[in-house]
């Protein structure tokens, strides 16, 4: 998963389409707990969406700008626009998916899902 900062932000995120992006910091439980599902969406809808991941009190101003004051916390684009939920602290794998399959068309996720269902079995 490519971890950006804030001057790779317009370029990655403004102009790159669909996105989801997680702020992060070290030694933070939650985020430790973020980490492996935000993984597991990355493989999943990986092909349709951009994860990145941002060190949040690296880019402090950005994340001021973003009206992030936690950790973690993710946030949705889409064509450079934020739009979805602003998810923060212990987050559900179940959030982030909704949050995903909102950026995608209903046949795209349709798709998605039965990929999931199937490696479930």
């Amino acid at each position: 998963m490519k971890e950006i900062t804030a001057k790779e932000f317009e370029k990655e995120v403004l102009q790159g389409g669909k996105v989801a992006l997680d702020f992060y910091s070290t030694e933070c439980p939650p985020c430790e707990a973020l980490a492996p599902k935000f993984d597991n969406m990355n493989e999943i809808y990986g092909k349709d969406i951009t994860l990145l991941k941002i060190f949040r009190q690296g880019n402090k101003e950005l994340a001021t700008q973003l009206d992030v004051n936690s950790s973690p916390t993710v946030l949705f684009f889409d064509n450079g626009k934020q739009v979805g939920e602003k998810l923060s602290g212990g987050i559900k794998k179940s959030d982030l998916a909704r949050n995903l399959d909102a950026l995608l068309p209903k046949d795209k996720v349709a798709v998605i899902k039965s990929k999931i269902k199937k490696n479930n079995q």
